[in-house]
């Protein structure tokens, strides 16, 4: 193969008897060592080993190379060459119809049945069989040196005996024909709980449909309600809090302290409740029908795949058959995946109320460079000309024959409308009475947002701070990042989508980003893999911040550290600090167990150009100066795990640390001797007193007595 995505992992003649297990033996060893799954390495090992006997029992001078697919999607691929005479009535061999007394043919049916791809060539000089199966998609994307380490560890397998490789096979059976026992016993009872289910819906189909009609009549009394109680309620809250203030401000005379004490508490109580009565005013307009739009990247063959399997219950004592019809090119979109999903669950729903029996087909295709159009074709009963404008009425019902059995609020077709309206598009209908209906809905394949973008793409960096791009859905955690970075060298630029994040870093480049892993209820781990694989962010320092405690996968992912939410200043600060790197900046390494010991002292440091890294213990700071090899330490001497005493002594005993100078920093009050012993490894010792306001100067002269100079 000449290739350059294709790399062989190992090739191997087939010989003999030995070299057929040998074959097996490599393919289950590298499905295993690429991260599949049980059942898959066993498919591999078992389709490799249908293909390899065969090419050796019917053919000569047989030979089997193992390959990566580095291009996307990756896969294993097997190739197994012959110089046999063919496979002969081949397309009965792969169709399963071709029945042979020797077995030839049922092996290449069986391993194309296990397989995601499969090709077979084959003439009187020869066969080519070429198989293979997708890497997992948890495994991230394979590179050529990771393909080498990968060679060099399957080339150290040592063969196992054909005794050997048969236990290990019948093994794989047994497990195989336990796991599909238990399957058909989990399928024996999910049927029988299918079926009560089926006739459970049956009966309350109705009943919830006017239910439905009638929590919609409830909801609007309380929408109206809830905002017009929240109104009237603003209107005397504001005067007392007005009057309140009056009061606070002694403008008619002193109060007592007590009295200032009722009124602080009249003020207070009246403003808690003024924010209760706007939280209602709020949910009302929310229900009055102002919905936010959460775009997303998706497309429309993951679309179909959700809905498919999301309706099929639908299909249940049906004689109806409702078929997706993939478009021909990847079609993908930029807007609201979920109301996209609920436009055509509409549709669908509807279609299969109206149709007695044939099919409901689903489909997409480019209507122009900017609009895809979905459609949802029935043979149902049809909609006669002049009652397809009802349709699309609120509460609009058409008279017809299965109107009894398939009755409906009459909302659904006008939301599909207002919804598609709102992601800006729109709907159609095309129908004839008694021959079926299809319904359109025209969706451009990106939602426009153009403020948010617009002032997303006109972000101004100041020179003098470190740009950090922060990936956040939450306003709240978003003002706290805000308000951690401020006055710090950091400059926070904030997205709280991943389409406002590739628009920041099409306009930027940040020194860093720090990313949450849930945005919307959706991971953002694809997005890592996104940003670890474009050359223009691959070397990013990047921050993983979450409520999850698991923070494996975003590690091996790529990302430089995880931060467990709550995040808070220092931690945000400290991990900055480490991950960012300053232009011709010194380093400093602050240990100290105390936060807000190591707080005063980087308001005291001297310059703006220095990168900071904090440790809260001696074993902690000595990694990190293995690490970062700092200029100055400033060390505290009462610590846990590790004293500061004990510190110093590890750091002059190492030769590569030795001439690290160091200011010991503490509250402890030394005698003679404790001076004498800690001035054999201390540069300077200074009380913390130095950290009070106006005693700066102690600790200049400590820093001038290392001789680095800190100053920008």
């Amino acid at each position: 193969m000449n290739d350059s995505n294709q790399q062989v992992i190992f090739s191997m003649p087939l010989r003999n008897e030995r070299d057929v297990v040998r074959a097996r033996q490599r393919a289950r060893e590298m499905a295993r060592m690429l991260g599949f799954d049980a059942q898959d390495q066993i498919r591999l090992a078992t389709g490799t080993s249908e293909i390899v006997r065969n090419a050796f029992r019917y053919a000569r001078d047989a030979k089997a190379d193992f390959m990566l697919e580095l291009k996307l999607p990756q896969k294993l691929i097997v190739i197994v060459k012959d110089h046999g005479k063919g496979i002969q009535k081949l397309e009965e061999v792969l169709s399963g119809e071709y029945r042979s007394e020797t077995g030839l043919g049922i092996g290449v049916f069986g391993t194309k049945r296990l397989m995601d791809t499969f090709e077979v060539r084959s003439d009187p000089s020869g066969t080519e069989v070429v198989f293979g199966k997708h890497i997992p998609k948890h495994v991230r994307q394979l590179t050529v040196s990771e393909v080498a380490r990968l060679r060099e560890r399957i080339a150290k397998v040592a063969p196992s005996e054909a005794f050997e490789e048969v236990e290990i096979q019948n093994r794989e059976l047994m497990r195989t024909l336990e796991e599909l026992r238990a399957r058909q016993e989990e399928l024996s009872l999910l049927n029988r709980e299918l079926e009560d289910t089926n006739r459970g819906v049956v009966a309350l189909y109705a009943e919830l449909d006017e239910r439905a009609d009638y929590l919609r009549r409830v909801s609007d009394l309380k929408t109206s309600f809830l905002s017009n109680m929240s109104h009237e309620f603003r209107t005397p809250l504001n005067s007392i809090i007005s009057l309140a203030r009056i009061l606070q401000q002694q403008v008619d005379g002193p109060l007592s302290s007590e009295q200032e004490k009722q009124i602080h508490y009249i003020l207070k109580s009246a403003m808690d409740l003024s924010d209760m009565v706007n939280d209602l005013l709020e949910i009302a307009r929310v229900e009055a029908g102002k919905v936010k739009i959460r775009s997303k990247r998706f497309e429309v063959s993951d679309l179909f795949g959700a809905l498919r399997g999301m309706l099929r219950p639908l299909l249940v004592g049906t004689s109806v058959d409702l078929i997706f019809t993939e478009p021909h090119e990847v079609v993908r979109l930029h807007t609201d995946e979920g109301k996209v999903s609920q436009i055509l669950r509409n549709f669908i729903s509807n279609a299969l109320k109206f149709t007695t029996q044939g099919e409901v087909r689903v489909s997409a295709h480019m209507e122009n460079e900017e609009t895809v159009v979905f459609a949802v074709a029935d043979t149902g009963i049809g909609i006669a000309p002049e009652n397809i404008p009802l349709v699309f009425r609120e509460f609009g019902q058409v008279d017809g024959p299965l109107q009894d059995k398939a009755r409906g609020t009459g909302l659904g077709l006008p939301l599909c409308r207002n919804l598609a309206q709102l992601l800006g598009g729109k709907v159609t209908v095309e129908s004839e009475l008694g021959k079926g209906s299809t319904f359109y809905a025209h969706i451009p394949i990106r939602y426009k947002d153009e403020q948010v973008q617009s002032d997303l793409e006109q972000v101004q960096v100041d020179p003098g701070r470190v740009p950090v791009l922060i990936v956040e859905d939450n306003k709240e955690t978003l003002f706290l990042y805000e308000t951690y970075l401020r006055g710090t060298e950091f400059q926070a630029i904030c997205a709280s989508t991943l389409d406002q994040a590739r628009t920041v870093l099409r306009s930027l480049s940040p020194a860093i980003i720090v990313l949450d892993v849930f945005l919307y209820g959706q991971t953002t781990y694809e997005f890592i893999s996104e940003l670890k694989s474009m050359d223009a962010t691959a070397r990013v320092p990047l921050l993983v911040a979450s409520v999850t405690p698991d923070s494996t996968r975003s590690l091996v992912m790529g990302a430089e550290e995880f931060l467990p939410k709550p995040v808070v200043a220092d931690t945000l600060l400290g991990a900055l600090r480490r991950h960012t790197l300053r232009r011709s900046g010194r380093k400093v390494l602050l240990v100290d167990d105390n936060e807000i010991s190591r707080y005063l002292l980087r308001e005291h440091l001297p310059g703006n150009d220095i990168q900071i890294f904090e440790a809260k213990d001696g074993r902690e700071a000595l990694r990190i100066v293995k690490r970062e090899h700092p200029d100055l330490i400033f060390l505290d001497l009462l610590m846990p795990e590790m004293s500061g005493a004990d510190f110093l002594r590890e750091l002059r005993a190492n030769e590569n640390t030795r001439a690290i100078p160091v200011i010991v920093c503490t509250s402890k009050l030394l005698d003679d001797t404790e001076k004498s012993e800690l001035m054999d490894g201390a540069t300077a010792i200074v009380p913390k007193s130095v950290l009070d306001a106006g005693l700066g100067s102690e600790l200049d002269r400590a820093i001038a007595k290392t001789g680095v100079s800190l100053q920008s």
